[in-house]
């Protein structure tokens, strides 16, 4: 669509017609209320509904994952997800000695077990169903705490060294723990080989267990890697390195005392972590409209979070828009679905979308949008989660953008139109995978949308 604006009493016609054709229900889709009291006679209220998106997945340079990176981390496997197919996360750990030059308490020990542990704190997907995690020692020679790494990259591991394995459900990771009589919070245990355990007790203090660097060299990590072979994988697990929880526990008893517990916890300064995630959209719906690079735009949008799907979004034209007051201007998103086919019972939308603005029309490089204050309570800019009703009745997932400002700055020729970037949350580069089949370009009443009110001058 191109907009070319000669005069005010066109542009009032042109939106009059464009608004009326675009079959919108305020009630339900775009909202009511935005004109502010007393401006109804001067006000005018248009809908854009021609813009242009195309769905874009590539390799995401900003997907943090290693010394930058949150140290809370996915572990998991989907495979049923008809609309963004499978979905897998392997996670790569160290923890660290009790001490330096440590050492098992008294002699004569004798091992009880050996546990790895990772702090539980959240899911996504199915609650009851079951993912299998098997624990491996790490190979990685360069695994460093103060590098980053590729998320796209497998580390190396001894796949002929299987440490330990556990079967569980998210439901069950949530529930507390009883070890020794005593509650623990959540966590995901796996109990690791005796062989593994005993290896650690002969262990001294003026060699493997003498300081971290020496520790490292003999216990590189562990890769904890999950069943990607199963057809019923539809949840992904969230767990927290940085808590005291996280950590390998050997239960030892010796010549003198029972019940002897020794940790080896996660140091946030000197343990390495990373994810490797890897999607495969082969035969689900979202392969259809990847890259297409159609000049006329994708009909459905397919989000997903980083580094997963974004879009490109452009208003042709927009910049001729005429020289205005700008009362309020929104960019709304209206998720698409089919009912439980989708799946949106499980793998829920993301609670927060993110509009910048391309610096330039190679839309390479981006910026935020002159209304976007993300330090501010309650971000003026918006695009958080919100449940509407569409249609036919059925309650569905909206996201409104206000830009206001951008707005009024473009008319006045003080800002550019080349486009917008559009990508779901989190914002802070987290590796993860919400996702949102949404309305694109014509795609009837759930197409993306720009709605604009103005007073004439």
């Amino acid at each position: 669509m191109k907009i070319n604006f000669r005069n005010l009493s066109f542009a009032a016609a042109f939106f009059t017609l464009l608004y009326g054709a675009s079959g919108c229900n305020e009630s339900t889709i775009l909202g009511s209320g935005l004109i502010p009291p007393g401006d109804f006679v001067n006000a005018k209220d248009t809908t854009l509904s021609g813009l242009i998106a195309n769905n874009i997945y590539e390799y995401d340079t900003t997907a943090y994952n290693g010394a930058r990176s949150s140290l809370q981390k996915m572990l998991g496997s989907i495979t049923t997800d008809p609309l963004f197919g499978k979905s897998h996360a392997f996670l790569y750990t160290q923890v660290g000695l009790p001490s330096s030059e440590f050492t098992f308490a008294g002699s004569g020990q004798v091992l009880d077990s050996v546990v790895l542990s990772l702090r539980y704190y959240a899911f996504q997907g199915d609650s009851l169903g079951p993912q299998t995690f098997r624990v491996y020692r790490m190979t990685q020679t360069d695994f460093r705490a103060d590098s980053n790494y590729s998320y796209a990259k497998a580390l190396a591991y001894n796949q002929g060294e299987l440490l330990g394995t556990t079967t569980i459900t998210p439901r069950g990771a949530r529930d507390s723990v009883s070890v020794y009589g005593k509650k623990e919070p959540a966590q995901i245990r796996i109990k690791l080989s005796n062989a593994f355990g005993n290896e650690l007790l002969q262990q001294k203090s003026n060699a493997a267990f003498k300081n971290d660097s020496s520790f490292r060299a003999y216990l590189r990590g562990f890769a904890i890697v999950p069943d990607t072979s199963l057809g019923s994988n539809r949840s992904m697990f969230y767990v927290n390195l940085n808590d005291a929880d996280t950590r390998l526990t050997v239960y030892y008893k010796n010549s003198a005392d029972d019940s002897l517990i020794s940790k080896f916890t996660y140091n946030a300064n000197t343990s390495a972590s990373s994810v490797f995630l890897s999607h495969n959209y082969n035969g689900s719906e979202a392969a259809r409209y990847l890259n297409t690079k159609n000049a006329n735009g994708d009909s459905i949008l397919f989000l997903q979070s980083s580094p997963g799907i974004y879009s490109k979004l452009s208003i042709p034209g927009l910049e001729n828009f005429p020289n205005v007051a700008i009362n309020k201007a929104e960019v709304v998103v209206t998720q698409i679905t089919t009912g439980p086919a989708d799946m949106n019972d499980l793998f829920i939308a993301p609670s927060q979308l993110y509009l910048e603005q391309f610096t330039d029309d190679k839309q390479n490089k981006t910026k935020t949008l002159p209304d976007d204050i993300r330090t501010a309570p309650n971000n003026p800019i918006g695009g958080t989660r919100q449940v509407v009703t569409n249609f036919g009745g059925v309650q569905i997932v909206q996201y409104t953008f206000t830009v206001n400002r951008y707005m009024q700055m473009l008319v006045k020729k003080q800002e550019t139109n080349n486009g917008f970037k559009l990508e779901a949350g989190p914002y802070v580069a987290n590796l993860d995978i919400t996702r949102l089949k949404a309305g694109g370009t014509k795609l009837s009443t759930y197409n993306l949308k720009m709605r604009i009110i103005y007073t004439k001058p």
